[in-house]
């Protein structure tokens, strides 16, 4: 079972860590310089880095789900 998790393209621990890097260096730049998402409070960050990070690793395991060349079927 375990060994199945590790392989699964569903779950990946190391795509949401990927995830969750580039969210934050996107929201801190936005929060910092462009001002494009007026971010406030810690809390307010915190919820666009939830939500951001959550969405690109929805995005990025269906395209993991979709493109397993190289892998057996």
């Amino acid at each position: 079972m375990r060994d199945a998790l590790r392989s699964s393209p569903l779950f990946s621990v190391r795509r949401l860590l990927v995830c969750l890097v580039v969210t934050l260096a996107v929201v801190t730049t936005d929060a910092l310089f462009f001002h494009v998402e007026p971010v406030r409070t810690a809390a307010e960050f915190g919820t666009e880095v939830t939500i951001h990070t959550l969405g690109f690793y929805g995005g990025y395991t269906i395209v993991a789900l979709f493109n397993r060349s190289g892998t057996e079927r």
